[in-house]
């Protein structure tokens, strides 16, 4: 089976046959993009359940301990698809790339391909809105394979020298390089006593993605179930 969008490729990753955690996948759409990943077989990835709309028949999807999660494990002969749609942009990032780790939001997480381990990485309360209303939530991703987002709006990537500073509103945040550090606002940085805009100040070196259009109230991924935070580690 071919998988043709009628929308533009954004785009597209052809997998190291030498590399096992490398991973095949189109990434077409604009505001509103898809995400269809090739797994080969015996390969498997962990995705948010909501957002696989649909797979190839030699794919199965299987309890990834958390309700909240789905593991697509191609069990056929042949390639197969896993198509996801997130309802917002996609973001592809390389852990290889980036010294193998990054930090993102839990409702920024999409999926991961083989080769990640993704765990519990800060809890910071203060940082609430209306998209975020327990506070910020990181995940960190560590490893050597692919790590898969979804932001809402546009994203814009920021790369920070050592000691710069970049106050940011914590809804903004998409997802963020492992050295940078995320540090408490304060009216020495020119924000407000009562900080109610949630601003964070994030000090480099370092990477920082930020989306444009920060989700509306309700509008968040499923949240993990009580007392089981996001864990995937596979191989």
């Amino acid at each position: 089976m071919t998988f043709q969008s009628v929308a533009d490729t954004v785009l597209e990753h052809t997998a190291d046959e030498d590399d096992s955690a490398d991973l095949s996948f189109v990434v077409s759409g604009r505001l509103m993009q898809q995400l269809a990943v090739t797994l080969k077989p015996g390969r498997r990835m962990v995705a948010w359940a909501s957002s696989v709309i649909a797979h190839d028949n030699g794919v199965i999807l299987e309890d990834a301990g958390n309700e909240a999660l789905v593991m697509a494990c191609n069990v056929g002969d042949a390639d197969c698809r896993v198509i996801l749609s997130p309802g917002g942009s996609v973001g592809a990032f390389d852990l290889k790339q980036l010294a193998g780790r990054i930090l993102l939001p839990q409702e920024n997480f999409l999926a991961v391909g083989p080769g990640v381990q993704l765990r519990p990485y800060s809890h910071i309360k203060s940082l609430k809105s209306a998209n975020r209303p327990d506070g910020l939530v990181l995940l960190q991703a560590d490893g050597e394979g692919w790590v898969f987002t979804e932001a809402t709006g546009e994203v814009s990537h920021l790369k920070l020298g050592a000691g710069e500073i970049l106050a940011a509103r914590g809804s903004a945040i998409a997802a963020l390089g492992a050295t940078v550090v995320i540090e408490k606002a304060s009216e020495a940085h020119g924000v407000a006593a009562d900080n109610k805009l949630n601003v964070a100040i994030l000090r480099g070196p370092g990477n920082v993605w930020l989306q444009s259009m920060p989700a509306p109230a309700g509008a968040t991924q499923p949240e993990a179930k009580p007392g089981s935070p996001i864990v995937i580690s596979f191989s």
